[in-house]
């Protein structure tokens, strides 16, 4: 297995491809099969049977539809681990619809996070390194060139935690910048370093990391199908618990070390971008989601002045309520008249059943049959459509 993606290329679930070969728009923040019915942590958040989405059949004919009415070219799928991610599923669609689909690794949010979370942050339990005798059953022993740097310290013995080792070979040979954190974004807290201690071995970053490592090497679900991307990942709440924090600068390390660039989800979209950058990732391997949820045009300015990209990937919530199209366009409006339209991404953003063609939603081409032509009408030319529909995804997937 080689460490890194070659540049200019894409994992799709159906194997590598040049990014040449997407000529046609691209869907950067879909859903094509969910689950989040029932949280594995209900105390953080409740049920809610209709946060699911099953119907492949459906599912592949919208983008079979989409794919010859307005050439889509690729979705990238973003259900990663907790979320109900099914990689044979995503392989069957994406043939069938003969659209790419690149899939996603990482953890969703604490209260959707798999058991593997909380055993590695257990006190006592130890996630094995390479060359240990105590590998668990169904977990792949990652190849010793495979494994990542343990660049976290130990959180024990009064240590100070320190920046993780950057490598400018991941990243255009720059070292990014942690961007400065608006405590007014996320709740008026600063995040703090996890307070967990592991003194007999790796960091529960370093062991985080490894886990989505070992999807990124050896493919998911059972499958040979390898995630072409990280996320989403992020925060269920106004601000990142200690355990979303540590999630967090684990896709760092696995983005780092794969070359994969990373997805995030919930509004403390700064403090997101913040931990992502001071973990040594560089901003624009970073797109910023939700923040078409968010009405702060000052962060979406910010999150594009510093590199990240900016988001707008549930377009479709809005329907057909003007008010909430209109606020729409006008989020996005913003940043084109700011300069910013190539730190911008648009998808529609389907995640339930009510939301599909079939079952009377306005389905996965709700971006395409109303909210561009809402941005045409507000003044946004087609030239610059064009290159936020494929340019900007592709080279936030690719770092290039």
């Amino acid at each position: 297995m080689t460490p890194r993606e070659e540049t200019g290329r894409l994992r799709t679930v159906t194997g590598t491809i040049a990014t040449s070969d997407i000529t046609g728009p691209v869907l950067s923040h879909e859903h094509l099969q969910l689950d989040l019915r029932w949280p594995a942590r209900p105390q953080l958040a409740a049920s809610d049977p209709s946060r699911w989405l099953d119907e492949e059949k459906a599912v592949q004919r919208e983008l079979n539809t989409l794919r010859k009415d307005h050439g889509l070219g690729l979705v990238v799928d973003l259900t990663c681990s907790g979320m109900g991610r099914n990689a044979a599923a995503l392989a069957r669609i994406s043939a069938g619809a003969r659209v790419a689909v690149v899939a996603g690794t990482g953890v969703f949010t604490e209260p959707f996070h798999p058991p593997f979370v909380r055993e590695v942050l257990a006190p006592g339990t130890a996630v094995p390194f390479e060359g240990t005798s105590s590998q668990p059953t169904g977990t792949p022993q990652y190849e010793a060139r495979g494994s990542i740097p343990q660049s976290e310290p130990r959180r024990s013995g009064g240590t100070t935690p320190q920046t993780p080792r950057y490598d400018s070979r991941h990243s255009g040979g720059t070292t990014p910048q942690a961007p400065r954190y608006d405590s007014r974004h996320s709740g008026g807290t600063t995040p703090q370093a996890p307070r967990y201690d592991y003194s007999g071995g790796p960091s529960a970053v370093d062991r985080l990391a490894e886990r989505l490592l070992a999807e990124v090497g050896f493919g998911m679900d059972g499958t040979n199908s390898l995630p072409g991307v990280i996320g989403e990942i992020g925060t269920w709440g106004e601000a990142p618990t200690e355990t979303e924090e540590l999630c967090l600068r684990a896709a760092a390390q696995a983005a780092r070390y794969s070359g994969l660039s990373v997805a995030t989800y919930g509004r403390a979209g700064l403090a997101q971008l913040e931990i992502l950058a001071s973990a040594g990732l560089a901003p624009e391997r970073v797109a910023v989601g939700q923040q078409d949820r968010v009405d702060d045009p000052a962060q979406h300015r910010k999150i594009a002045e510093l590199g990240g990209y900016v988001s707008f990937g549930t377009l479709g919530l809005a329907g057909t309520d003007p008010a909430a199209l209109g606020a729409g366009v006008r989020r996005v409006m913003d940043l084109l008249e700011a300069g910013h339209a190539d730190r911008v991404l648009l998808s529609t953003g389907v995640s339930r059943m009510a939301q599909v063609a079939r079952y009377g939603g306005a389905g996965f081409g709700y971006l395409f049959d109303t909210f561009l032509p809402a941005l045409r009408a507000a003044g946004a030319d087609e030239a610059t459509l064009g290159a936020i529909l494929h340019d900007n995804p592709l080279r936030w997937l690719t770092g290039s």
